[in-house]
Protein backbone atom coordinates (compact mmCIF):
# COMPACT_ATOMS: atom_id res chain seq x y z
CA UNK A 1 0.00 0.00 0.00
CA UNK A 2 1.42 3.37 -1.00
CA UNK A 3 -0.29 6.43 0.94
CA UNK A 4 0.20 9.92 -0.10
CA UNK A 5 -1.70 13.02 1.88
CA UNK A 6 -1.69 16.86 1.62
CA UNK A 7 -2.45 18.46 4.96
CA UNK A 8 -4.03 21.90 5.38
CA UNK A 9 -2.84 24.37 8.48
CA UNK A 10 -5.51 26.63 9.17
CA UNK A 11 -7.82 24.81 10.03
CA UNK A 12 -5.47 21.52 10.23
CA UNK A 13 -6.66 18.83 8.64
CA UNK A 14 -6.25 16.41 5.89
CA UNK A 15 -7.01 17.73 2.69
CA UNK A 16 -6.42 15.02 0.24
CA UNK A 17 -5.11 11.46 0.45
CA UNK A 18 -4.39 9.44 -2.63
CA UNK A 19 -3.54 6.09 -2.40
CA UNK A 20 -2.27 2.46 -4.20
CA UNK A 21 -3.11 -0.57 -3.12
CA UNK A 22 -1.22 -3.79 -4.45
CA UNK A 23 -2.32 -7.36 -3.81
CA UNK A 24 -1.09 -10.87 -5.03
CA UNK A 25 -3.96 -12.30 -6.32
CA UNK A 26 -5.46 -15.09 -8.53
CA UNK A 27 -8.87 -13.52 -8.62
CA UNK A 28 -10.15 -11.91 -11.81
CA UNK A 29 -10.35 -8.05 -12.33
CA UNK A 30 -14.42 -8.11 -11.52
CA UNK A 31 -13.44 -9.84 -8.23
CA UNK A 32 -11.03 -6.88 -7.50
CA UNK A 33 -12.96 -4.07 -8.73
CA UNK A 34 -15.36 -6.22 -6.27
CA UNK A 35 -13.09 -5.85 -3.17
CA UNK A 36 -12.09 -2.48 -4.07
CA UNK A 37 -16.01 -0.93 -4.20
CA UNK A 38 -16.21 -2.90 -0.49
CA UNK A 39 -13.35 -0.91 1.03
CA UNK A 40 -14.61 2.38 -0.42
CA UNK A 41 -18.04 1.02 1.10
CA UNK A 42 -17.70 -0.78 4.25
CA UNK A 43 -14.23 0.03 5.43
CA UNK A 44 -14.34 1.75 8.77
CA UNK A 45 -11.19 4.05 8.44
CA UNK A 46 -12.38 4.87 4.83
CA UNK A 47 -15.23 6.04 5.97
CA UNK A 48 -14.23 7.94 9.23
CA UNK A 49 -11.53 9.80 6.97
CA UNK A 50 -14.40 10.12 3.81
CA UNK A 51 -16.65 12.81 4.91
CA UNK A 52 -13.86 15.73 5.21
CA UNK A 53 -11.19 14.49 2.73
CA UNK A 54 -11.03 13.99 -0.83
CA UNK A 55 -10.17 10.30 -1.37
CA UNK A 56 -8.91 8.78 -4.34
CA UNK A 57 -6.57 5.82 -5.85
CA UNK A 58 -6.35 2.61 -7.22
CA UNK A 59 -6.44 -1.25 -6.44
CA UNK A 60 -4.19 -3.53 -8.87
CA UNK A 61 -2.74 -6.78 -8.68
CA UNK A 62 0.79 -7.47 -8.04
Amino acid sequence: MHVHGVRQDVPPKMESITYEIVVDTDEDDRRLALLHDNVKKYGTVFNTVAPGTELSGVLRRL
